[in-house]
């Protein structure tokens, strides 16, 4: 009956041996596609970009829009500033609506 316990303990060392070699060898691949994944999200990111910028150029009301945001942003950076709070994070978000309304 002792040679059961020697078959018992070969099939997780077995199965140990084969997840680390899978991992181990799966990695350089997983690293090299991960590494062209990010090329073509900076490609789609800056095409996005270009295409957000004509959209918001061909908007007749993006320009107001944008002004009026800027307005109410800096109306709540004063109550918060009343209040006691910190204003910038606002502030910081009405200055870049009145960039967007220049475009």
């Amino acid at each position: 009956m002792s040679y059961y316990k020697y078959s018992f303990w070969l099939v997780p060392v077995l199965l140990i041996a084969a997840i680390a070699i899978t991992l181990l060898g799966a990695g350089s691949s997983i690293s090299a596609h991960a590494a062209k994944i990010t090329l073509s999200d900076e490609k789609k990111s800056k095409i996005r970009k270009e295409e957000e910028h004509g959209l918001k150029k061909a908007d007749k009301l993006y320009s107001r829009q944008a002004k009026a945001l800027a307005q109410q942003y800096n109306t709540a950076a004063k109550l918060v500033a009343k209040q006691g709070g910190d204003p910038q994070p606002l502030l910081d978000a009405a200055d870049y609506f009145k960039n967007q309304s220049k475009l």
